[in-house]
Order: C-alpha cells, then structure tokens, then sequence
C-alpha cells in the first residue's frame, strides 16, 4: 500500500478513484474465458479475481457483490460461508437454466420468439421437420451443430451425441446482446466468416467463426428491446444473462441462446462493471473512477481491435 506521509498527499489520494476493486469475480482462468484472463485486458484494475488457486490468500469482504463466472469456485465460497450468496450474481444453481441447451429450451418451449424446438430423437422430423438444426445439449461456438437437410442425413447422423433439434432459420442478420434484468447495455453483431456460421454447412466438428462489431446499444431498435424485456422475466434468476437474437429474412427475431457467462471483448467487462456497481450499491460509481474506467474501456477497444489478424473485432462508426 502506498505511504501517504503529507497532508497534500493524503488530499490527492482521498480525490483519486474510490470506486475500483468493489465487485469480486470468480472464475477459473484454466478454463478460458481469455478477456478476464489476459492482463492486458486489465480486469483486476476494477474486479478483484477470485479463483480456485487465490481465495484462500484473499481477506474476502463479505458485503462485497459477486459475478459468477464459474459455478465451482461461487460454490465452494458459499460452502466455506467466505462469502454472501445474496450478493451473486447469478447463483450457481440457476446457471444450468442458461448453460444447457437443454434446460434452456424445457423453460422456453413453445414461445413464438423460439425456434421450434424438440428434445426427443423420435420426434424431430414430425415436431420440427427438415430442414433442421441439430445440436448437443452442451457445447460453444457452435461444435458439434450440424445441419440435417433430408431423411437420409438424419439417418446418418450420430444421435447419441444431439440432444436439441430445432427449426432452421433463414438469417438476416445476428445480434449478441449482454443484458441485465431485461435491458440490453452491450450490444455487438455477429457477422458470420464461414459457412459454418452462415448456413449451419460443415462438419460438426468445426467452429462457427464470426467477426464482431461494436454497436451503439442506445440505438438499439424497439423490437430488440421489447423482446429482451420479455426473456429478462422468463429469466429473472439470472439478472445478467447473455442473448443471441437472430433475425430472420421477415424481420422476426428468435431467441437462438442464452449464456450467463459469454465471453467479454472490446470494453464489455467495464460496462458489466458499471451495471453490477450501480445495481447493488445504489448509485453510479464516483467521477474520478468513472474516468479511469473510460480510460481503461478506451484501451481494451485498441487492444480487441488488435486481435487475431486486426479484423475480427470493430466498432461500428
């Protein structure tokens, strides 16, 4: 800690930012998450990191917020009573709701904003019919999703690995939304670099690869926002949850996926920041945190610009 040895010291520090390091972060950094991970992503200049490797070295604040992003580590917090589960955001037993594709979909069946959706092997030609989308009940950046286009691609697909068969959809466009209790306030669309990502083609082992462009999330249209508040209340148990909105060629939007722990480019984890901050204490944090803060967002934007080639990652002008 820094010694303050003069009143005109003691002035400057009480002016600094007040405001940092208020919000723990539990997560495990060998299970990837690379935005929280990378220092130069600078998250432990504002989130105070939990893992399975530091919390026993850390003096933890029991009034403190928590964001989960591993289930394990909030789990084993609770179980050692080091911290308060009323403060975590989201519990961990809530979590399944969005992480299982499965889960997922037995909450929101039957909703118009969904694809037809059917959990049964059996069913899915007469429940959803061809073409449709066949994934497995767990799984990211599209692995394991296949396109089954005819009888004879169902026959030969490995159905001890799919779990959810779900209606295709002919895709305008795609949309990454970070929300909190029903109101958008990270906003990103997702345009598709592989056919994979375009058309749901290619093997089931491949990745859906997309570019990601920073938007305007104040702009964001009315139907986006009227749609996120419907799923922020079939999801109330978890306040900050991830949606992907696709748009069809008829403008109607589909929930595709949830996910309460997305991964977290451009200046994201500030925002997540700001939202918990001013939700649990009450208030916005202090203007000269407010301005390190926009300091750091402004760096983590160049660096995310810098990613993977230069191209992948833009904000939209």
């Amino acid at each position: 800690m820094k010694a303050i040895h003069k009143f005109e010291d003691f002035l400057n520090e009480a002016k600094g930012p007040q405001d940092l390091n208020k919000i723990y972060l539990a997560y495990n950094p060998d299970l990837g998450h690379r935005f929280w991970s990378y220092k130069d992503f600078a998250a432990d200049k504002f989130f105070i990191r939990l893992t399975p490797e530091n919390y026993k070295d850390i003096k933890i604040n029991k009034d403190f917020p928590i964001l989960t992003y591993n289930s394990k580590v909030v789990q084993t917090l609770i179980d050692e009573d080091l911290i308060n589960p009323e403060n975590v955001y989201n519990k961990p037993e809530f979590i399944v709701n969005s992480g299982s594709k499965a889960e997922f979909h037995k909450i929101v069946d039957g909703d118009e904003n969904i694809p037809k959706t059917c959990l049964k092997t059996e069913d899915a030609i007469k429940e959803v019919g061809f073409p449709m989308i066949a994934k497995p009940t767990e799984g990211h950046s599209g692995l394991g999703i296949t396109v089954i286009k005819t009888q004879k691609d169902f026959d030969a697909a490995d159905h001890d690995k799919l779990d959810v068969y779900s209606q295709y959809i002919d895709k305008k466009s795609e949309h990454r939304f970070f929300t909190f209790k029903g109101k958008p306030f990270f906003w990103q669309e997702r345009k598709p670099t592989n056919d994979k990502a375009k058309t749901g083609d290619g093997d089931g082992k491949e990745k859906m690869m997309f570019d990601y462009i920073k938007k305007d999330v104040s702009k964001t249209p009315e139907k986006f926002n009227t749609l996120i508040a419907k799923f922020g209340k079939i999801f109330s148990d978890l306040p900050y949850i991830c949606f992907d909105i696709m748009e069809d060629q008829d403008g109607k939007l589909y929930i595709i996926e949830s996910n309460s722990m997305p991964g977290v480019p451009f200046d994201s984890t500030v925002d997540i920041y700001r939202v918990l901050f001013e939700d649990f204490y009450g208030r916005k944090v202090d203007a000269e945190t407010d301005a390190k803060l926009q300091e750091l967002a402004d760096y983590m934007i160049k660096r995310s610009a810098e990613l993977d080639g230069g191209d992948r990652f833009t904000v939209e002008k």
